[in-house]
């Protein structure tokens, strides 16, 4: 793999892995329930595996190892597409309800939201595409894109339907707003947001599976 595009990958994965240490501190000291949200879930996994393929970034410029396995691949992509479909959803649904709700469209992009909503996304969409090289990813996996968001859509799902009040959703648990109307409508949502995960994911496999092999072709 060119020298120049490790040394970017390690740098981008490396300071994604810092910049949502530092957030995660500052949104857990406001509060442990903050863990909930899927934005914080999905950018401390990121983060985390950031650091592992930085730690092989460098070991590949030290000639340690040739190249990222399989299974770190596979892991990067994962998550890339978590924090992927945080962003999609703050840019695309999430800002209007901001602004429905009287606030700010940009009020998602302040302090350490700019971080977890646009900078960690984008910075991990950009490394996995065009500088995640080795062997390309089995069609098969890109299923496993889903994991989180399905696990998330239970774990939602049933704490909505626990909470009803005499019926009716309590917005305190719907933090999301997705139970637009009768509590039946989170099931329509949710098949949307299973649809765009999917979506995402396996876009993103296509994607890399095209510059990789141009990475490779360079090598």
């Amino acid at each position: 793999m060119n020298k120049k595009c490790l040394i970017a990958s390690l740098i981008m994965n490396l300071f994604n892995f810092i910049a949502v240490l530092i957030c995660s501190i500052t949104v857990l000291i406001k509060g442990p329930t903050f863990i909930k949200m899927f934005t914080v879930q999905s950018n401390i996994i990121c983060g985390i595996v950031g650091l592992i393929v930085g730690i092989y970034d460098l070991l590949i410029l030290l000639k340690k190892k040739e190249e990222l396995p399989m299974w770190l691949k596979i892991t990067k992509m994962v998550t890339t597409t978590a924090v992927a479909l945080t962003f999609f959803t703050v840019v695309f649904y999430l800002g209007f309800v901001a602004v429905a709700q009287g606030q700010s469209y940009f009020s998602l992009f302040k302090d350490e939201t700019f971080i977890m909503h646009f900078l960690t996304p984008v910075l991990a969409i950009i490394s996995f595409i065009f500088f995640d090289s080795g062997k390309e990813i089995n069609f098969k996996f890109s299923f496993l894109n889903l994991i989180h968001m399905l696990l998330y859509t239970i774990y939602y799902s049933i704490n909505i339907f626990v909470h009803l009040d005499n019926g009716k959703v309590d917005k305190k648990y719907d933090w999301y707003s997705f139970v637009i109307g009768d509590f039946w409508t989170i099931g329509v949502v949710f098949i949307v947001i299973v649809g765009i995960t999917y979506g995402t994911g396996f876009g993103l496999w296509i994607l890399n599976k095209k510059f990789n092999k141009a990475l490779n072709n360079n090598a």
